[in-house]
């Protein structure tokens, strides 16, 4: 008599646990209805969770529970966007991982960096590696990041900073080199430029509104005990 009876389906189902992943698209990707056979579903669950995983990148881990009779919770852990892609015209999130979604946004959702023309995916995986050895203070001051290989240096990047400072550095040491931008700021009492950290610690202000080429003649090399 169980399985004949209204019992025996799926009355609800809920998600929880999600941040950015919308629930409507894990019930939909898990292709579990309400009215189904609750015993035979939830047999079943593995292959549904791996339906949601292949659809749903975002998701890291799937648990579901049976609540009350008949109610199906799936309980969601997903993976944190960390930055944003851009290739100039869409946004795309850049997962914890180096996974990049492929779903295209108009503008960024939170206050996370931008990375600008990192085409090469190696090279933007060595980036994120470099940028989730940062403390947080330091990722908080960041805006933009921007790949600007020359022949020179292939790994040369820009980081754009949310006061207006530019750094440059190359990515193998980035990380390294970035943790001393606090001290830096201090040791030139605040004023805007460019730190040129590729090697050493150079700073050249900006002088004026206008785009300044950077020139190593024209710059200062920092004392970084002078304002400890």
């Amino acid at each position: 008599m169980y399985f004949i009876s209204p019992y025996s389906q799926i009355r609800t189902i809920s998600v929880s646990g999600t941040n950015e992943v919308f629930d409507q698209e894990v019930i939909d990707s898990s292709g579990v209805h309400s009215g189904e056979s609750l015993w035979g579903t939830y047999f079943e669950r593995k292959a549904i969770f791996q339906n949601i995983k292949s659809e749903l990148p975002q998701v890291k881990n799937v648990k579901l529970y049976i609540e009350g009779l008949n109610n199906f919770r799936f309980e969601i852990s997903e993976l944190k966007t960390v930055a944003y892609l851009t290739d100039g015209e869409n946004y795309y999130n850049i997962l914890e991982d180096g996974t990049t979604l492929k779903k295209e946004y108009t503008a960024t959702g939170g206050n996370l960096p931008t990375f600008i023309g990192f085409s090469d995916g190696k090279v933007l995986n060595q980036m994120l590696d470099q940028y989730n050895e940062l403390d947080d203070n330091v990722k908080a001051m960041i805006s933009e990041m921007e790949w600007i290989q020359n022949d020179r240096n292939p790994l040369l990047v820009k980081a754009y900073m949310n006061n207006g400072n530019e750094i440059l550095a190359s990515i193998p040491s980035f990380a390294e080199r970035m943790q001393r931008y606090p001290q830096l700021v201090r040791a030139v009492e605040g004023e805007n430029g460019l730190f040129d950290l590729e090697a050493g610690a150079y700073f050249l202000p900006f002088s004026t509104e206008d785009d300044q080429k950077y020139d190593e003649e024209n710059s200062v090399e920092i004392d970084e005990t002078s304002n400890e």
